[in-house]
């Protein structure tokens, strides 16, 4: 019995739609979870930026700008990362290891855009390794 096109497309998107939004639903999940991580690991400070805590009035600027940096770094760098490591390899160390490649050149990149040297971009590699590692295993959990 010969069906119609438009019945053969409806039925593989009714198929494939809770699979697709359960997938969707689990990467917004670990994207919140690691952003949250990051966030977190931002707020401790480096021996770097512990020494300008006297010299910064009002000191409430530093943990502005410290969260405004993870933030970015989320944005910008782990979000992208970790979404390559993981819709690329099924296989959760080379997610992470795909992620890692990806935000160590992302993080590079916006380090050298926003002037920093390499203390700046190792910093914030120590910081995204453990929110990637955590997006790599939230979402290979399932």
């Amino acid at each position: 019995m010969d069906v119609p096109r438009e019945v053969r497309i409806e039925e593989a998107l009714t198929r494939a739609l809770p699979r697709l939004s359960l997938r969707t639903g689990v990467h917004l999940l670990a994207m919140h979870v690691s952003g949250f991580v990051l966030l977190g690991l931002f707020l401790v400070p480096t021996p770097s930026s512990a020494a300008l805590y006297g010299t910064v009035e009002p000191p409430a600027l530093l943990v502005l700008a410290m969260l405004l940096t993870g933030a970015l770094a989320h944005v910008v760098v782990q979000l992208p990362a970790a979404l390559l490591g993981t819709l690329v390899h099924h296989h959760p160390v080379r997610a992470y290891g795909t992620a890692l490649a990806a935000a160590g050149a992302l993080s590079g990149i916006a380090v050298a855009a926003l002037g920093g040297g390499w203390a700046g971009w190792l910093d914030i590699m120590l910081r995204l390794a453990l929110s990637l590692a955590c997006y790599v295993a939230l979402v290979r959990m399932r």
